[in-house]
């Protein structure tokens, strides 16, 4: 487990604690101990949101790559908080079933958000390390790879001479500029195992990079 998703996993089940005392009060009555358990879960959970605005979903994002991903997550936590307030503003005592209803809506969109945010976060940063080293692999071919380009050239003679470059440069990538998208050859380089990856480029032209 990465460090941000152990500090995300502690904090998370703090949270959970906090949270199930706040439950347990109510489910009593105890609308003496529920308002301090209640601050409590208050205070921690804005400190843990701040956190994660202010350092985890930053860091997430620039170890990841995905950037915007956390625009949902980060539109929870005004959502989450909102409700925190209008619970605050029950009087426990005089509509102690109003207060429970709040709860329990506190409970389902905290538990909610929390289960996509884990979810996100531990793919992004189990996708990461893999991320990083496809685009290094891939950096690493565009500069050994040599050039064709067929742009302009009509049927079949694009296919020729990319089939015909590659025959010749086996065991090295190929980068071919093309007017448009061959997919025939995609499903001949899948058949044989053969990566590729193609960028439309701002002329309307293409670029695909064929690793060995």
């Amino acid at each position: 487990m990465s460090d941000l998703a152990e500090i995300l996993f502690h904090e998370h089940r703090r949270l959970e604690e906090l949270l199930a005392a706040v439950q347990e009060a109510a489910r009593a009555g105890d609308w003496r101990r529920f308002p301090a358990a209640l601050g409590r879960l208050r205070d921690t959970l804005k400190a843990h949101f701040a956190l994660e605005e202010d350092e985890v979903f930053p860091e997430f994002e620039r170890q990841s790559g995905l950037t915007g991903a956390l625009a949902e997550l980060r539109s929870q936590h005004e959502d989450i908080r909102h409700t925190l307030d209008t619970l605050l503003a029950v009087s426990p005592r005089h509509d102690p079933e109003g207060c429970r209803a709040e709860l329990a809506g506190l409970a389902a969109i905290y538990r909610q958000h929390e289960a996509e945010e884990e979810r996100l976060i531990y793919a992004g940063l189990e996708r990461a390390p893999r991320a990083q080293a496809e685009a290094q692999r891939a950096a690493a071919a565009q500069a050994q790879a040599a050039e064709l380009d067929v742009r302009g050239l009509e049927p079949p003679e694009p296919m020729t001479r990319i089939l015909d470059a590659l025959a010749r440069a086996r065991g090295k990538p190929l980068r071919v500029l093309i007017h448009r998208e061959p997919f025939p050859l995609y499903e001949l380089l899948d058949e044989n195992g053969r990566r590729h990856r193609t960028v439309a480029r701002g002329d309307g032209s293409f670029e695909i990079l064929i690793e060995p």
